[in-house]
């Protein structure tokens, strides 16, 4: 016997189409508050000429369910869909979609509909004593989250597990070492009242955006929740292509140069630019977390993919296009050939893929899209942010920040390894005549200079973002992932320079000059460091400065004026100058800083 069935419901509620989606598409923990039930999934692999993935579940303990799972269809913030055909169960084929409609005043309406093919008798009586009530429950999820104003999700019939001495405990601790209140409160209230999937996978930026604060401050409170006990951390290894983790790691050292992509079928070499992320999560002592799986094929696991299409071989599939403020490319996914999608506006945009790849280099951002699949197979489309996702913690960043080597020393690097960081910018500072220092005030005092120096350097160093990588001698080797907190940071060294002299038995000056360019990663010593030209450069740079000046390479200088027009104004002379081990002459930028030099970079 078979029969087709379906299923509609809808609802109004008072959250814009942007916060639903953020609810629902998180797919796992929409499916755990309805009810249903967990499932085992197999990776994706491609089966007559589709891709899909098996998994199987239990009603109950004891009504057997097992399908084949094709990759979800989405358009963000507008509606996502999947099919199962089932092999084990009382239904045939399942097509299961959401749909959310805007509506004036920052409303939505949600539509819910499924066709169900049962197999047997049991398929109509499982649809009207389990599944429909499963999925009105996805309704009530929504409505639930509109009674909080979309704070905070509700959690249904699950129960936090918490430990609360050892969470009061980690607290106190982290309120003695962060000093904003109000980012602690929301770190507690987190812990202690989010879902399982909130506690689990924490990302700093994430959070920072959800609760309105400041990114940087984040990565610090949620580094010092580690130290306090409170968070523990890993790193995830991120496949370039389809931004999905494939592995992870407890600690650097447990990484190697490569880790391989079953979907993309790719070894990739990793870098620390992308493709290592630092995410958080509640240490298991303080609260206890249920990780059983309800669905990982949902939009949310890739929040990089704004719209992904399954398009039959030999046909084609017209895309209605919203407008996202977003650069774009389209990529087909697992074969990974990819076009740019341009600036340029246009009402229709004609997509051909075939054997050797697309057609097309580039196509115009559209407001409608036919995509023309002239291969043998299904092939599967995305159209996705071109840019990295902005809340990754990349590990390039990380360990470019004071605090983490402060907290996190021992992260290094097995011994051997070589992994890329990306661009960085080094910087070197060095105390003008240190040996005549020490012969004028002998050793003591002269130490006692040096080592307060030291501290003068850490601090403006921290101040601007920035981390010390290690001393060398009477010089510092500082590294920063963003060129004009470089700047900022060299420009705050020479400008407080008095400052520091009042504290010492003598006036010094300092050397400094940066230079930014990709470095690889090493292990030195059991030391995180750096190494490569754009390192040797910047120490050479260095080497030119007289005191009390700051120098950078010409091409830094034109990238910086070009983001701070008023770098331009500040008192500067250019001058070619031969680098030790460099075999051509190169444009220098000498910026001469005092304390009377105005601070135009303030603002």
């Amino acid at each position: 016997m078979r029969k087709t069935m379906h299923f509609r419901d809808e609802q109004v509620v008072d959250l814009s189409p942007s916060v639903v989606w953020e609810l629902l598409a998180n797919t796992n923990e929409l499916n755990k508050y309805a009810g249903m039930f967990p499932v085992n999934f197999n990776q994706f692999i491609e089966e007559d000429q589709q891709l899909i993935r098996y998994a199987d579940a239990s009603v109950f303990n004891v009504i057997p369910l097992k399908w084949k799972e094709y990759v979800f269809e989405w358009v963000r913030y507008s509606h996502y869909s999947v099919v199962r055909k089932y092999i084990k169960g009382p239904f045939d084929t399942v097509f299961w979609s959401i749909r959310l409609e805007p509506l004036p005043e920052e409303k939505t309406k949600i539509i819910l509909h499924g066709d169900f093919v049962c197999q047997n008798i049991l398929g109509p009586i499982a649809l009207r004593a389990i599944v429909y009530p499963q999925l009105r429950n996805m309704i009530t999820y929504a409505m639930e989250f509109e009674k909080y104003k979309g704070k905070e999700k509700p959690l249904g019939k699950m129960k936090i597990d918490l430990e609360s001495t050892r969470l009061d405990h980690a607290i106190s601790l982290l309120r003695d070492s962060f000093s904003t209140k109000e980012m602690v409160d929301a770190l507690e209230k987190t812990i202690r009242n989010g879902s399982d999937e909130m506690v689990t996978e924490m990302q700093p930026y994430h959070w920072a955006r959800i609760h309105h604060f400041d990114r940087f401050s984040s990565v610090e409170l949620f580094l010092l929740a580690n130290a306090a006990g409170l968070l523990d951390y890993d790193w995830s290894l991120m496949c370039p292509n389809c931004r999905v983790p494939k592995g992870k790691a407890a600690a650097l050292k447990q990484m190697t140069n490569t880790v391989h992509c079953e979907l993309c079928g790719v070894d990739y070499e990793l870098d620390f630019d992308r493709y290592v992320e630092m995410k958080f999560h509640v240490n298991a002592a303080i609260r206890k977390v249920d990780q059983t799986i309800y669905c990982i094929n949902g939009p949310i696991k890739t929040p990089h993919v704004l719209g992904q299409f399954r398009i039959s071989p030999h046909t084609n599939k017209t895309i209605h296009w919203p407008e996202f403020d977003e650069k774009l490319r389209c990529r087909v996914l697992k074969y990974n050939d990819s076009l740019e999608i341009t600036d340029e506006r246009s009402e229709s945009a004609d997509i051909t893929y075939t054997s050797e790849g697309f057609i097309q280099e580039s196509v115009s951002y559209a407001k409608q899209f036919t995509i023309q699949n002239e291969t043998d197979k299904e092939i599967v489309v995305v159209f996705e942010k071109r840019n990295w996702n902005d809340d990754a913690l990349t590990a390039r960043e990380a360990t470019s920040l004071q605090l983490f080597r402060d907290l996190l020393g021992t992260e290094v690097l097995a011994p051997g390894l070589q992994i890329g960081v990306g661009h960085m910018s080094i910087l070197f500072t060095d105390l003008k005549d240190s040996t005549k220092l020490y012969e004028r005030v002998g050793d003591a005092k002269a130490y006692s200079d040096v080592q307060k120096h030291f501290e003068y350097l850490m601090k403006c160093i921290r101040e601007h973002k920035g981390t010390i990588v290690k001393t060398i001698g009477d010089s510092v080797m500082g590294a920063f992932t963003n060129e004009f907190d470089s700047f900022k940071a060299a420009f705050a060294i020479q400008q407080g320079i008095n400052n520091l002299n009042e504290k010492l038995s003598q006036p010094v000056q300092i050397k400094v000059g940066f230079h930014t360019g990709s470095v690889i990663a090493v292990n030195a010593n059991d030391l995180l460091d750096y190494f490569g030209g754009t390192v040797n450069k910047a120490a050479r740079i260095q080497d030119k400065s007289t005191g009390g000046d700051l120098l950078i390479h010409h091409d830094v200088y034109e990238r910086l004026i070009n983001e701070r027009p008023e770098i331009a104004d500040l008192k500067s002379e250019f001058f070619t100058e031969k680098l030790n081990g460099f075999e051509e002459e190169i444009q220098l930028v000498r910026f001469i800083i005092d304390v009377k030099t105005p601070d135009v970079l303030s603002a």
